[in-house]
């Protein structure tokens, strides 16, 4: 079992949990493919973007109280790359994603990750600005800050194989379809659903246009979202990706949004054995400031 207190673990300690828990993502006994296939028993709780909301994971694992709830899942997403306000702040989100992978060797068969944009451009180098920073460069940076030259360089090529292990979607028994976002209603003639199904590595996530307009997919109607959950064969999509300032959101009919990353973030968990619709799991949504 391995286990961290907050402050960092050691450069040997972290490689040894990222490797581990990559392993065990891609022996997930739920795995078919690139993703997910859930249950139709127990509970999940879907999560939305994290970046580093150190606060939050802590809720939510309190929430979700994994030792005693062994029909509970728990789906995890966008943990890297914290918002950073200032030029001097430091980027420390990566401590999240080793604390994460803990978790993963915890809970083998309970918690799951879905591939996201900030993830997979970790994983591939596709450089992102915000707030006039490439997030990859601060994240990197701070790594290597904390374990030295040679030791960060070997926890990043960790990390890059724990991200590589992450399926890109999730479904459920009861016609729920998880995923960090959805593929952009004008370049679905460039979308490959046929990809979920297929054995795929790490080259294959990498290289892929498929994976890349998923996670980074951000137009989208009510007919778009319907063709989708036709596609998928489900009737409600949840994701995260996208921004919001209360947590949470149901849009186009059947797609909910949800934003873990703030002071309002919030968390959806539904039960996989009943039939489910978008407005009434809507009313589930919690926010992690009532988990005390």
């Amino acid at each position: 079992m391995i286990r961290f207190a907050r402050s960092q673990p050691s450069a040997t300690d972290a490689i040894e949990c990222l490797q581990k828990a990559a392993k065990l993502n891609w022996e997930d006994a739920y795995r078919h493919g690139c993703m997910l296939q859930m249950p139709n028993y127990g509970q999940l709780v879907m999560t939305g973007d994290l970046h580093g909301h150190f606060r939050n994971f802590d809720r939510l694992k309190k929430y979700a109280n994994l030792e005693r709830t062994p029909a509970r899942h728990v789906v995890l997403h966008e943990m890297v790359h914290k918002e950073l306000p200032t030029m001097q702040d430091v980027d420390d989100s990566h401590l999240l994603l080793v604390e994460c992978a803990a978790y993963k060797c915890e809970y083998p068969d309970q918690v799951h990750f879905l591939q996201s944009n900030h993830e997979l451009a970790q994983l591939t180098g596709y450089n992102i600005a915000k707030n006039g920073r490439i997030v990859i460069d601060a994240y990197n940076q701070h790594v290597i800050a904390t374990y030295g030259e040679r030791d960060g360089h070997a926890v990043l090529r960790a990390m890059e194989e724990f991200i590589a292990s992450f399926p890109l979607a999730i479904r459920t028994e009861n016609r729920v379809w998880l995923s960090h976002s959805l593929p952009d209603m004008h370049h679905m003639d460039e979308f490959d659903a046929d990809m979920f199904e297929r054995d795929c590595g790490r080259a294959d996530i990498e290289q892929s246009r498929t994976a890349f307009l998923l996670v980074w997919g951000r137009r989208h109607s009510t007919e778009h979202v319907q063709r989708l959950c036709e596609k998928f064969d489900v009737d409600v999509i949840m994701t995260g990706h996208q921004p919001q300032e209360m947590g949470s959101t149901l849009v186009f009919e059947r797609l909910i949004i949800l934003d873990s990353s703030h002071n309002h973030g919030s968390f959806l968990a539904f039960d996989l054995s009943r039939p489910v619709r978008a407005e009434d799991l809507f009313k589930r949504i919690r926010k992690f400031v009532e988990i005390v």
